[in-house]
Order: structure tokens, then sequence, then C-alpha cells
């Protein structure tokens, strides 16, 4: 049950005649991944130098903000359809940068007015965020895994009407790290959020607000169809609960450079943010220039047959002919004649 201490007095209210607008704050939770990782995990891979990755994505929440105040509860945001472009570059071998950009296309519920409250905006622009990858490991140069460090800023630049944008810019941090594990790929991330202290939290709570996220992902492998099964959970300092969902889904190739990705599963806990049920689908885009060419500095050394290694024909020698006397070839005479 969630505690509101903003709006519990109209809560408790069947009416009220003037409207207060709630406190605009970032509802989305869910982080996304760019480049050659999975849409909602990271895997610690970063793209080759001049590589780029583009991605929309579309998903539903359902019942992603519920209000309650004892008996008395209010869906608040019933449904909520947003989408994302994102998109990533291959700077070096150890940088990698991303931008995206979340859009809410539409969210409804239940009457706010009905408890003093002003009505939310259905629509508007989400948290733009800005992204840098950093490789510390990599498998590709015969290491033993792969290891990145994200930090990422979201800008508050969104609609707070909508409940996209908090009061002020967000700051994470992320480790990321990646290994297969049998026949699957797994990898594993942990990171700390800082941002504006949620208004539905109790007053006591400071300013900013730390939340630690935690996450896990195994997928299968191969050039067809790849399967994947994801764990997230954040830990928030202003809320009570923890947020934990699931994700569960797959990545269909249409070609080497397009593919298709789908996921759905339940949320728990009753943190603003986390919906009872998150489905995902969209399409990504990868191109990544193929290996350079190694080009050796010093000549490469000829090599040429000695006549001593050469192989010596075969002498061929005459048969040697033995004379036979003429009388050997004449046939023997008769005595009788």
């Amino acid at each position: 049950m969630l505690r509101w201490a903003v709006v519990s007095a109209f809560l408790s209210c069947s009416t009220a005649r003037a409207q207060v607008s709630l406190p605009g704050f970032e509802l989305e939770r869910l982080d996304v991944t760019l480049g050659r990782n999975s849409i909602v995990s990271g895997n610690g891979q970063l793209l080759v130098p001049g590589g780029m990755s583009v991605a929309l994505a579309g998903q539903y929440q359902h019942l992603p903000l519920v209000l309650r105040n004892g008996e008395r509860r209010l869906d608040l945001v019933r449904s909520r359809a947003s989408v994302l472009l994102a998109g990533s570059y291959g700077v070096l071998s150890w940088l990698e940068l991303g931008i995206q950009l979340p859009v809410v296309l539409w969210q409804k519920g239940d009457d706010p007015r009905t408890v003093g409250l002003a009505p939310l905006a259905s629509q508007g622009l989400g948290t733009p965020v800005l992204q840098a990858r950093f490789g510390l490991l990599s498998q590709r140069a015969e290491q033993p895994v792969d290891l990145a460090l994200d930090l990422a800023m979201g800008l508050p630049v969104g609609s707070s009407h909508a409940l996209a944008r908090d009061a002020g810019p967000r700051f994470q941090a992320r480790a990321t790290v990646g290994m297969p594990l049998g026949p699957l790929q797994s990898s594993f991330e942990a990171g700390v959020l800082l941002r504006s202290r949620n208004p539905l939290a109790p007053p006591s709570a400071s300013g900013q607000a730390l939340e630690v996220r935690l996450g896990a992902l195994l997928a299968t492998t191969g050039k067809q169809l790849r399967g994947e099964l994801a764990l997230r959970g954040a830990f928030a300092a202003d809320s009570s609960q923890p947020s934990i969902e699931v994700l569960a889904g797959g990545r269909m190739p249409l070609n080497p450079e397009l593919e298709l990705f789908a996921l759905a599963g339940p949320g728990l806990g009753a943190t603003p943010g986390t919906p009872i049920a998150r489905v995902l689908l969209g399409v990504s885009f990868r191109r990544e220039p193929p290996p350079r060419m190694e080009f050796l500095t010093e000549p490469v050394p000829r090599f040429r047959l000695e006549e001593a290694q050469k192989p010596k024909k075969e002498e061929v020698r005459p048969e040697t002919v033995v004379p036979v006397p003429t009388r050997e070839l004449m046939p023997s005479e008769d005595p009788s004649t």
C-alpha cells in the first residue's frame, strides 16, 4: 500500500472545489540499453568503432500508479502507452555514446477531480537521456569477460503534467558484466540512480533520493530466434518497498542488421512506476564495419628451394644385352636327316 503524504487529505474527501496539480515526477522505471546489449539489460559489450545502433520500442503498462488511503483506491494511471527512440555510436574501441528520447503517447485512469486533483496530461515528452559507455574488459581481446561502465544523465525537459519529468536532472552509474554460461549468455548489472525525491514519498525524505538497481539476464545464442529472461530490481531510499520486474521474450533476426524483439512480464511492489504487467515490442537496427585488416610493418621473407633440396630425377640406365650365340637361336637339327 502506497503512503501518499502529498494528497492523502484529498483522498479522505469525496469532492473538492479547488483542483490541485499533482507534483510532477518521472513515472518510467525501465532502463533501456543500446548497442550490442539486450534492450532491457546490458552485457558489457560495446560497438566497434564506426558501428551504429538504432532502436524503436513501444510499450504498454497496466496500473503503473495506484494510490491508496485505507480502503479508498484511485487508479490514477490505469493504462499507459509510450514509445522510445534510442541510438548509439561506437566512437573508440573503449567508448560508445548514446541518446534516448521517450514520448508518452497516451495514458488514462480514474478521474482525479473526484479528490480535488487536476487531470493528468494524456501525452507528453519524456525524460531524454544522454549516455556514455566505457569498455573495461572485452572477450574480443581474449579477456575472460565483457565488462563496461555506463554513465547516464536524464535531462529535466519532459512534461511534468504527464508524469514524465523529475524536478531536477537524474544521474546514473551502472556496471555490466557478460560471460558465457554453458549454452547460454549471461549478464549481470549493478548501479545507482540519483534523482529528485518522489513527491509521493513521506515528508521526512530528503530532497534527493538514492536508488540501487540490480539486474540479471539469461539469453540463448545463435543466428535464429533467441530467447531472453530478465530480472530487474530497484531499492529506493524514498520508498519502503522494492520494485521487481520479470520480463521474458525473444529476438527474431530479419537479416544480419535488422531484428524484432518482444518481451512481457509482471511487476511486483507498490513503488510508483511499477506496473502489474508490462509489454515491450520493437525493432532494432545495428550496422558495424568489418574488422580492420592488419598490415605487417616488416617485409615477409621469401624462401627459395635450393638445388640440393630439389628431388633428383632417377637416371634411366639401359639394360645390358647379353649376346646369344647363333646356334642357340637356330632350331636343332634332326640327327635322322
